[in-house]
């Protein structure tokens, strides 16, 4: 399922870029400058900030909660094992953070909350610097040792269980070390201060754990992603921020307060970098979206034109035979609920192929254009439907009219034709460009079927051209008389 995935573990894989690799670069040049400068005067005693520790605190467990949160449902897009490791790790550093406010003296209590002692905050401190590089260390393992995702939602259901309960129970069991367990280790604060953070190599063994993940992942991945490229600032920040608390002497120094400042930097650079790649693909997104639908409308104008000029005869531009065939069974398949007669005419141009023979195919082109034209003109009135039946012949439907109506409308087009005084020098039996019209007319009810409705039809103009030319012919029934058939002529000229 998972195994060519790739859309839910795009955080791994998205590139850095070269602004984010120059701004990356001068973020740890200000961390690296600005701390080693304050070393020398990181005893130096500043005003007291009595809010500054619960605002710098809060501002870490909303960073590392959030990056969990974040990192986490990647992992369940992915199924990428590393990722789980990743979002336990912040969700680890957020946790710890938390009981080492609570338990922080002078916070929220002179001893501080939860059956903390003197030491629990300090040892906390080292679980949460060493804790991290230490989830690093284990991503990249796992990463290495398991690159492919989970192949089923049940193994990231499980796996999301399992890692969840275990870095609770590592929380849970580091705040019992660091409480009621603590006489077994080391005094880490006494009244003169950090020092023994220092001495008791506690403090060196975290900073030794932030420079070898420091290092691996700079090596390893060479900032060329924008996950570990932010990953090695955090690193980067939090080293400085060990090296500035054991130099610190005591609470409030500028040490003291340059490294809550790294910590805050190492808390947030990844989630920043998270977010602002999520606001991109959400951009991203919404610009696809909006073409998307720009595409989809420009589709629907396209096939509405593709049945438009599928359903239209491209020389005249009216009809084309295939619209009238529609039209003819939409009217011939309920026979029994048409309760007006329907009529259909067919056209032909006489002497059509002497008028190209002496014209040329050009002029016979514009003279169908417009008799097209005109025909369409004669049937709006009667709510006609005119198109091309095919090379110079043209048909037209009507509904309501019998056949004496219907023969009406046939000679309105005849004589329409007829005076447009079209010279026809090709033609032996008129000088000008006639048509000659056969029509047939079927009563409300009567069912018959399209190739029988044409032939009709047909018939009448074989007549009318047998007869002349330049004529109408029309049969079919009539109201007057009831009659199925009915021959109707114009007058000889």
């Amino acid at each position: 399922m998972h195994s060519n995935f790739k859309v839910g573990s795009q955080i791994l894989e998205i590139p850095s870029s070269k602004s984010q690799r120059r701004f990356a670069l001068l973020l740890a040049l200000l961390i690296v400058l600005i701390s080693v400068a304050a070393i020398p005067f990181g005893m130096k005693t500043l005003p007291a900030f009595g809010p500054f520790l619960p605002i710098f605190i809060s501002w870490f467990i909303f960073g590392d909660l959030l990056t969990a949160f974040i990192l986490f449902n990647q992992f369940r897009a992915s199924g990428v094992p590393s990722l789980l490791v990743m979002s336990c790790t912040y969700l680890f550093t957020g946790l710890i953070t938390v009981l080492h406010i609570l338990s922080f003296p002078g916070v929220f209590s002179e001893e501080g909350m939860l059956g903390a002692d003197n030491q629990t905050a300090a040892w906390l401190w080292i679980y949460w610097h060493g804790g991290f590089p230490a989830g690093i260390l284990l991503y990249l393992y796992v990463g290495k040792r398991f690159p492919k995702p989970f192949s089923s939602k049940n193994e990231i259901s499980v796996y999301a269980a399992l890692s969840l309960v275990l870095t609770f129970m590592v929380v849970f069991l580091l705040f019992k070390l660091s409480t009621s367990w603590s006489h077994f280790f080391p005094v880490l604060v006494e009244s003169e201060g950090y020092w023994n953070v220092l001495v008791s190599g506690a403090g060196p063994a975290v900073g030794v754990i932030n420079l070898i993940a420091l290092l691996i992942v700079a090596v390893r991945f060479r900032a060329r992603g924008v996950l570990h490229l932010w990953i090695s600032i955090a690193l980067l920040a939090l080293l400085f921020d060990i090296l500035l608390t054991l130099f610190a002497g005591n609470r409030y120094s500028l040490g003291w307060y340059l490294a809550r400042i790294n910590s805050v930097i190492a808390a947030t650079v990844v989630l920043c970098s998270v977010v602002n790649e999520v606001n991109r693909l959400f951009i991203r997104l919404s610009d696809q979206h909006k073409q998307l639908l720009e595409s989809g409308k420009q589709l629907e104008r396209a096939n509405e034109e593709l049945v438009r000029l599928s359903s239209l005869d491209g020389l005249t531009e009216i009809p084309n035979r295939r619209r009238l065939n529609e039209i003819m069974s939409w009217e011939l398949v309920a026979p029994e609920e048409r309760q007006t007669p329907l009529s259909l005419l067919i056209l032909d141009v006489d002497s059509f192929k002497a008028y190209n023979d002496y014209y040329g195919h050009l002029g016979g082109d514009q003279v169908l254009k417009t008799i097209a034209k005109t025909i369409s003109a004669e049937v709006k009135p009667f709510f006609g439907f005119a198109a091309r039946y095919g090379g110079e012949e043209f048909a037209v439907l009507l509904t309501g009219l019998d056949a004496r109506g219907t023969y009406d409308v046939a000679e309105g087009i005849r004589l329409a034709v007829e005076n447009l005084r079209i010279p026809h020098a090709g033609s032996s039996a008129t000088r000008e460009v006639t048509v000659s019209i056969g029509g047939f007319c079927v009563p409300p009810f009567h069912k018959i079927n399209e190739d029988g409705f044409i032939s009709l039809a047909d018939k009448c103009l074989y007549e009318a051209k047998n007869g002349g030319r330049n004529r109408c012919v029309v049969k079919g029934w009539t109201r007057e008389h009831q009659q199925p058939e009915l021959r109707l002529e114009p007058a000889d000229r």
